[in-house]
């Protein structure tokens, strides 16, 4: 009888979550949005073992060294790569229902009357790295064959900070993302059963340059969907029951117009 009052009393606060969440997917409408857009993108060469005598070299050395030996950092342009994120950024919040707005249109966001909050892309990163990859599988029932790689890889680090303008009482957040392009690998063990030798067979599809400018294009997508869910979670958290709080940070789906838990598909929160 215990059991089922306590799954009666986190069903009940799901629900309220929910109620709440949908109140806010169906007066999404009314929202403005001011996009702000960083000056430059930030570019770290990580592969400080490829350089020869790095420990020795002076700071300003050790950052000419690391960009000189780049693969891929020196091939992208700022203006491009933001103009790309930004462009498919504003295009899908459109489609969320608010009304995005930039710098140039400045003066209609502020004639709004609309519901406004301020989005901007504090700051972004592109970390060029390698990543260790194995590729292993047993043969004889106990003998491990292993082949190793290093894939070369580009983190894209953001951090976004969202404040609700006009409402004094509104907490700002400072808000943090990753995600990566790297080499592709496709390969299999081969074992000859008459020599007993293995060997890995693969393909290796290097990444190049645009695949980080089509990646920007898919996060565009990806943290439109993460803007729409942080303020539909804010709107449950700021109208919940008074003195508690909510216990999952909900996912909107708009294919299914249904919310879920978000998981990890969503901004992780940074103290300022």
């Amino acid at each position: 009888m215990f059991a089922l009052a306590l799954s009666g009393l986190m069903l009940n606060s799901c629900s309220i979550e929910n109620k709440l969440a949908m109140e806010f997917v169906h007066s999404r409408d009314s929202i403005a949005l001011y996009l702000i857009r960083p000056e430059i993108v930030f570019k770290t060469n990580l592969k400080e073992w490829q350089i020869q005598d790095f420990d020795k070299m002076t700071a300003q050395q050790q950052d000419s060294a690391l960009l000189a030996n780049t693969l891929f950092l020196n091939e992208i342009d700022d203006t491009l790569i933001l103009n790309r994120f930004f462009s498919s950024f504003s295009n899908e919040l459109s489609r969320f229902g608010f009304l995005p707005f930039e710098q140039d249109n400045l003066a209609d966001f502020l004639s709004s009357e609309n519901r406004s909050y301020q989005v901007a892309l504090v700051q972004t990163e592109l970390e060029e790295d390698v990543y260790p990859y194995r590729a292993e599988e047993v043969f004889y029932d106990s003998v491990l064959f292993y082949e190793d790689f290093l894939l070369n890889t580009v983190n894209i680090n953001v951090w976004f900070d969202i404040a609700r303008l006009n409402e004094p009482t509104a907490s700002n957040n400072l808000l943090y993302s990753s995600h990566y392009v790297m080499d592709q690998i496709e390969g299999r063990f081969v074992n000859n059963l008459f020599t007993r030798e293995v060997k890995y067979k693969y393909n290796l599809f290097p990444m190049k340059t645009e695949n980080v400018y089509a990646l920007m294009l898919i996060l565009g997508k990806t943290y439109a969907g993460y803007v729409f869910d942080y303020l539909m979670n804010e709107y449950v958290h700021r109208n919940f029951t008074p003195g508690k709080k909510p216990k999952v940070y909900l996912h909107f789906d708009p294919e299914t117009g249904k919310v879920y838990p978000a998981g990890d598909e969503r901004f992780v929160f940074l103290k300022e």
